[in-house]
């Protein structure tokens, strides 16, 4: 195979340009200090979710759970004692949502009994309810070590007197699982949610963003460019097939769109100390199902228009568009309902949701595994319509 040839070739035009590479490093990093630096604020201040809670139980451990929440900055939290007051006000849309922590909650963790954390929510605010499950699950993954040591010690009939030594279980199980014995498990990651910072949205939202101008605006136009002052056709006529010419010019694409993406990823750690998560494994597939996607889409594009201006101009109204709704200028759940189910027709939407559970829930390769799926997805999509329609002439 030789289009590795096509591709370093590319690449090199592409070194040698210092406004490609300004456009592609340089900016896109003066924009995201910009941007985090000077709405950081309000942005904060936006985003808060709000969730009413009932203690029924009022004992040690679900006063932990209260604290819990409370002490999650983007959680806005007030308490109710009267459940049905509670779910009236959330039926009246007063709150998004209701936690409600049932009587003798304390005394089932610390007997070994299973118990239930009960969560109501407005149906028309499903992202922000699924970050307050999240938080919860993670919440309830850790209490669970605590339940499994007492159930444990009395499968094995070793004999318990009194509470005070089933308090000493739970407390010595906790010491135990924090931190968690197991290097990867995504099921109770969510127990440690990153710190939340304006930079967990504006780093790969507009890395994003800029990635999509590489891939899709320039990299549809250049092709363009190619087909128009011949190249494409001398290339035919070299000793290279043409699935090897296509091969390589997927492949520069790709590779410039993956650097942006990883440099402009390890820019926002470094400089904003911007959390990573704890699998960079996950990380990187994440990355490279992203500039997959948008290499795809750029190559879809430069086989469906003629002309330069068409690439720039569709390319233009794409990359806006799919940034403005798919959630890389603000958080997609301040978006209306119906505007958050457009955005998951977008790269975009499918990007930042996987960056959201890897940045901040932390949930590692099997939390993204949907999200990757969904850009491997529209990558098969966008390459077949575009190998299927490409013209060298």
């Amino acid at each position: 195979m030789k289009f590795h040839i096509i591709a370093i070739k590319d690449l090199k035009i592409v070194i040698r340009d210092r406004n490609a590479i300004l456009l592609m490093f340089f900016l896109p990093m003066i924009i995201i200090s910009v941007a985090g630096l000077a709405l950081g604020g309000e942005f904060q201040q936006n985003i808060q979710i709000d969730v009413l809670v009932v203690d029924l139980d009022n004992d040690d451990i679900s006063k932990g759970l209260v604290e819990f929440l409370e002490d999650i900055d983007i959680l806005d939290v007030d308490m109710e004692s009267n459940e049905f007051a509670a779910r009236e006000r959330v039926k009246n849309q007063e709150y998004g949502r209701l936690v409600i922590i049932p009587r003798d909650f304390t005394q089932s963790v610390i007997t070994g009994q299973d118990s239930e954390l009960l969560i109501i929510n407005n149906p028309t605010q499903e992202s922000q309810n699924t970050v307050v499950e999240k938080i919860l699950e993670g919440y309830a993954s850790r209490i669970s070590t605590s339940v499994v040591a007492v159930k444990t010690v009395a499968a094995y009939g070793i004999p318990v007197f009194n509470e005070e030594q089933i308090l000493q279980i739970v407390g010595v199980a906790g010491q135990f699982a924090e931190p968690s014995p197991v290097a990867v498990i995504s099921e109770s990651t969510t127990s440690n949610l990153g710190e939340f910072s304006p930079f967990t949205q504006y780093v790969p939202g507009f890395a994003v963003m800029f990635l999509l101008f590489t891939t899709v605006q320039v990299g549809s136009v250049s092709l363009i460019n190619e087909r128009e002052s011949g190249t494409l056709r001398r290339l035919v006529t070299a000793p290279i097939s043409k699935a090897e010419i296509i091969g390589g010019k997927i492949a520069s694409t790709f590779t410039r769109g993956f650097v942006q993406l990883t440099v402009l990823m390890i820019f926002g750690h470094y400089v904003f100390n911007l959390n990573l998560g704890s699998d960079l494994v996950a990380l990187v597939i994440l990355i490279a199902a992203i500039t997959l996607s948008a290499t795809g889409l750029g190559m879809m594009v430069a086989v469906l228009v003629t002309t330069e201006d068409q690439a720039n101009s569709i390319s233009s109204l794409l990359v806006l568009t799919m940034s403005a709704i798919g959630g890389s200028w603000w958080p997609l759940f301040i978006e209306p309902q119906f505007m958050q189910d457009m955005a998951h027709f977008t790269i975009t939407a499918w990007a930042m949701d996987g960056f959201y559970d890897l940045l901040f829930f932390d949930l590692g390769l099997v939390g993204i595994l949907k999200e990757v799926g969904m850009l491997v997805l529209m990558c098969v999509v966008f390459f077949g319509v575009a190998v299927s329609k490409f013209k060298f002439e």
